[in-house]
């Protein structure tokens, strides 16, 4: 039985003061004729320690009773070893995100970094290739399936932790694009600048500008704390094979 996909969708867009990244609500699935949503975006270079067909590994803080998010990348292209060094930096550059913006209640655990792979939570079309249009995207379906498409890994972090928001976080199935503000450096579900790594929290009750209030649903589903416990993010191991 095929699973139903909906799309969340990113197109780049430009504005007087600062380029954005918005949705196209007409874009739609080879495999299905799901309604599509849009995603935000960050940015921000990353380094790897991980050699051959090892891992990259480092000492990390105390997860506690964190959710280690265990996901499979996969490169949709052949690519280099150094070049594959460089995206499992990037991997742990996302964590740092991902444990921040649930405000130390996440983080990604052990990850596998596959080459030449068009498997897995998280495809990279190409690692060092332009910026798409859209950026990136999540497809989610039944039974709580989920899955992340970059078109590269130069994409900013919130672009990435956006879609994890979409697919797993929320999930989120709707936009909020105007919920921006970078003095309460929120929303990670708001549109966002195409430069640097863009804001690094949900919203609450408290903050949100438009009406998702994201944190709400975040507790619902993950029955997390808000403020959390935050803390130095635990180390994220990545296997590259």
């Amino acid at each position: 039985m095929k699973n139903t996909f909906t799309f969340i969708i990113l197109i780049s867009a430009v504005a007087i003061a600062l380029p954005l990244i918005g949705c196209s609500k007409d874009h739609k699935s080879s495999r299905d004729s799901a309604p599509a949503y849009g995603g935000g975006g960050g940015g921000g270079n990353g380094t790897s320690t991980g050699t051959g067909t090892g891992s990259g590994t480092g000492n990390g803080g105390d997860p506690g009773s964190a959710v280690s998010l265990d996901l499979t990348w996969g490169i949709q292209e052949d690519a280099s070893q150094a070049d594959l060094e460089d995206m499992a930096g990037r991997i742990k550059k996302f964590n740092q995100g991902v444990w921040d913006g649930t405000e130390g209640q996440a983080y990604l655990g052990e990850q596998t970094l596959v080459n030449n792979s068009s498997e897995g939570n998280v495809l990279i079309k190409s690692i060092k290739g332009p910026i798409g249009n859209p950026p990136a995207a999540c497809a989610m379906g039944g039974s709580g399936y989920w899955q992340i498409r970059m078109s590269t890994a130069a994409i900013p972090m919130q672009c990435f932790t956006h879609e994890l928001g979409h697919g797993w976080v929320g999930p989120f199935q709707s936009e909020e694009y105007n919920c921006v503000s970078a003095a309460n450096d929120i929303c990670i579900q708001g549109a966002c600048t195409t430069g640097g790594e863009g804001v690094g929290l949900w919203c609450d009750p408290s903050n949100c500008l438009e009406n998702q209030q994201c944190w709400n649903q975040m507790q619902q589903t993950h029955g997390w704390e808000h403020p959390g416990p935050g803390g130095a993010v635990p180390t994220c191991n990545v296997t590259i094979q």
